[in-house]
């Protein structure tokens, strides 16, 4: 289970169908909220939020309300736009598609569930594609790995070239949520993924592991996921930790390595260029 990470399918859905926008108000309960034999809780109690606030924040709250003013078969669209539940067709083997319930499957807290990443299960893989599709103004593309296939002689067999799957959105959605997320990592629960001169956007996640059918107390996913530069992104990436500890935030444990490992890299390929 993804945990807070997903909750970029409902920012992309109510963003897009005109549920919301960015400055409108949620009443976040303070910090509980009930749906169904459920009571929902924020990490931190919150009153009023706006929309943008809800992701920047992570509030478990705010996002199940979006969730229920949209509904679950819009949510259950978009889920399924961004390829969860399906194979992304990566060239591996081995690839699962993970388990995203149709409505009709829904129980009465599935609603106040799924949305903040939980009722779900995913893979990194498709993490990865999904946060890269807000990234590439909305266009989600297939993961590939081989660029070229080479015979004996040095001579080009096949090259593979990137592949556009379907537009998940349209272009100024994409533009909304990359502010958004942008504003998660500079006023939010992602400021540990801050780089210096340069605007990262991303989302944190963290989530219980589920232990012999039941959420554990004790054991979690730790996540974030992102790209930067926000305005021209060069690359996205996605850490996860299982049961880091004895932090066990996303915001914490998991987006750090994501400021380390993305310097590094926007470092080379900017050195690359001027190879060049």
């Amino acid at each position: 289970e993804p945990g807070s990470v997903f909750k970029i399918v409902a920012a992309v859905a109510a963003l897009e169908e005109d549920i919301f926008k960015e400055k409108d108000i949620l009443f976040c309960e303070n910090g509980k909220y009930r749906i169904g034999n459920h009571t929902l809780s924020d990490h931190q109690g919150h009153g009023n939020l706006t929309f943008s606030q809800v992701i920047e924040q992570s509030s478990n709250i705010g996002t199940a309300k979006i969730a229920q003013k949209m509904g679950p078969n819009t949510f259950h669209r978009y889920a399924k736009r961004f390829r969860f539940g399906q194979l992304t067709g990566i060239d591996l083997r081995g690839e699962v598609g993970g388990v995203l319930k149709d409505p009709s499957r829904w129980s009465a807290t599935t609603i106040g569930a799924m949305p903040i990443g939980h009722e779900v299960t995913v893979t990194p893989l498709q993490l990865a594609a999904a946060i890269s599709a807000i990234a590439n103004d909305g266009v989600y593309m297939k993961p590939f790995v081989v660029k070229y296939i080479k015979d004996n002689h040095d001579e080009l067999i096949k090259v593979f070239e990137p592949e556009a799957v379907d537009r998940i959105m349209s272009s100024s959605t994409a533009t909304r949520v990359k502010e958004i997320l942008a504003a998660a990592v500079e006023n939010g629960t992602g400021k540990r993924a801050r780089i210096k001169g340069v605007r990262v956007a991303g989302k944190t996640g963290t989530a219980r592991k589920i232990i012999d059918g039941h959420y554990s107390r004790s054991k979690y996913f730790a996540s974030f996921i992102g790209f930067a530069p926000a305005d021209d992104p060069k690359i996205a990436g996605v850490v996860m930790f299982d049961e880091p500890s004895p932090n066990y935030y996303g915001g914490t444990v998991a987006a750090p390595v994501f400021q380390e490992v993305v310097t590094n890299v926007l470092k080379y390929l900017k050195a690359s260029e001027l190879a060049f």
